[in-house]
């Protein structure tokens, strides 16, 4: 009986396609499987791109808080029948005119400034004056909220003495979120957290 003879070379190729086959699986699941790190990375980026708003700290001193907040103040009383700006110094002043009978007076409140609850700038008034008279800050407060329409950046509270700085309705137009943590009149550092809209 004749034996079989065995060929080699088509077990060579069926094992050089079993090495391919199998280095094919290999390098398909190592490309297509993350290591841990890009995993973690993916899962922050994933986080990261559901957020509204990113958060930044801003600290300023009285020359820098000034021109900031005024010139939001600008921008929002451009139709009101009262002007009025703000002045960080040894106290804080807010200076203003408005049209009585005819005329334009001028009129300065001191105040004493401090953060709320909501970290907005709440003016604690002490004295008014209007032109070169000093004049009762109730009374005063009263009159103004009264009369005028300071929109909601403005808040008087006439029996309280207190006049708040709304800062998130300073910066609504812009969409960004805005709260005082720190107001140090002595040190000259104002401190605020400032969220501005990712988009």
């Amino acid at each position: 009986m004749e034996e079989k003879k065995v060929n080699y070379w088509k077990w060579a190729f069926f094992v050089l396609v079993g090495i391919l086959f199998i280095s094919g699986c290999y390098l398909a699941t190592k490309v297509t499987s993350q290591t841990k790190e890009q995993t973690n990375i993916a899962k922050v980026s994933d986080k990261n791109s559901k957020q509204k708003y990113t958060s930044v700290d801003v600290t300023l001193d009285k020359k820098q808080a000034n021109a900031t907040i005024n010139y939001y103040l600008r921008k929002n009383q451009k139709k009101g029948k009262i002007k009025y700006r703000f002045l960080v110094d040894k106290s804080a002043i807010m200076m203003g005119t408005t049209e009585i009978l005819g005329k334009n007076v001028s009129f300065t409140l001191y105040t004493k400034p401090t953060l709320d609850k909501n970290g907005n700038i709440l003016l604690n008034v002490k004295s008014v004056a209007i032109g070169s008279l000093n004049a009762p800050a109730g009374f005063i407060l009263k009159y103004v909220k009264n009369n005028y329409d300071l929109g909601k950046v403005v808040i008087i509270d006439p029996k309280a003495k207190t006049i708040t700085l709304d800062l998130n309705q300073l910066t609504k137009k812009q969409d960004v979120l805005v709260k005082g943590t720190k107001l140090d009149l002595v040190n000259d550092e104002f401190k605020f957290n400032v969220k501005v809209p990712l988009k």
